[in-house]
């Protein structure tokens, strides 16, 4: 894993906190996370960010009244959504401030109010008893998470025998090097992002913390589109920004459109389950 060794939970979360502060959560449509599409492109982000949040409750095979663990719940989006349709309880949890006030005015404004709570916790550190949950998800949360080993032996524990955790996050196909290794020291840099697994390393860190394998599937090519309509709509952003925070929102357009055209930008679908 290429790793960015000076990645904290409180530089993530003032990472998180100013892209909040700036409005880039509402410039992606509400949601934190790429997009899936299916064969038609023209779909807007919303709805294919929605898309992805609904092939990770898929996974989970879900019942009613389960309790569910989001790992980096961002704005709460996901977890409402899934806490919605599918009638469980889920408990988000993030690094940022911003990212927990939003979450918790969004829940007392839903319809899955009282099915899904929000709190400041670091997951390679949980706060919760061993066993507390039926299942687990990640979003695009482990890649900033310096010690990704600890954090999956933390889900690990408070995840009962049998249930399963779903990881969607990014991957390198095969390790950048060149251009492409500046590239990607770049989006480490401007995203906090601690490192980007390889297929192998996402199966051998699950492995070390105790998780059975039960998928792994590369579906970058139906997410690839994600990275043109988010730079598009940070471009748009950074106009009605004074000077300082447009050149940053421009930077982060510029890296996010490049990472995303590359051949060896991944990312995977994992499903995996606690013995």
């Amino acid at each position: 894993m290429t790793q960015q060794s000076d990645t904290t939970p409180g530089s993530v979360g003032q990472a998180y906190d100013v892209f909040t502060d700036v409005g880039a959560t509402a410039a992606l449509g509400g949601n934190i996370h790429v997009g899936y599409w299916d064969d038609d492109q023209d779909v807007p982000m919303t709805e294919a960010t929605d898309h992805l949040t609904d092939l990770v409750a898929g996974h989970l095979a879900l019942r009613p009244d389960q309790e569910l663990l989001d790992v980096g719940c961002g704005n709460g989006v996901p977890a409402l959504r899934i806490a919605g349709a599918h009638g469980v309880r889920v408990t988000g949890i993030t690094v940022s401030r911003q990212q927990l006030t939003q979450a918790s005015e969004l829940a007392n404004g839903s319809d899955a109010r009282g099915r899904a709570s929000f709190l400041f916790a670091d997951a390679m550190n949980l706060p919760f008893d061993d066993g507390s949950f039926d299942g687990a998800w990640a979003i695009e949360s482990l890649l900033h998470m310096p010690d990704q080993a600890a954090a999956l032996a933390e889900i690990h524990r408070v995840v009962r025998p049998g249930g399963r955790l779903v990881i969607a996050d990014l991957c390198q196909r095969e390790p950048f090097t060149g251009d492409g290794r500046t590239l990607l020291d770049g989006m480490l840099h401007m995203y906090e992002i601690a490192g980007i697994n390889t297929p192998d390393e996402h199966r051998a860190r699950l492995a070390e913390a105790g998780w059975r394998l039960l998928e792994l599937s590369d579906i970058g090519e139906r997410v690839r589109a994600s990275y043109g309509h988010a730079s598009a709509a940070f471009r748009e952003l950074a106009a009605s920004l004074d000077a300082p925070a447009a050149e940053q929102i421009t930077a982060a357009a510029d890296l996010m459109e490049a990472f995303g055209k590359h051949p060896h930008t991944g990312y995977v679908l994992i499903t995996a389950q606690r013995s």
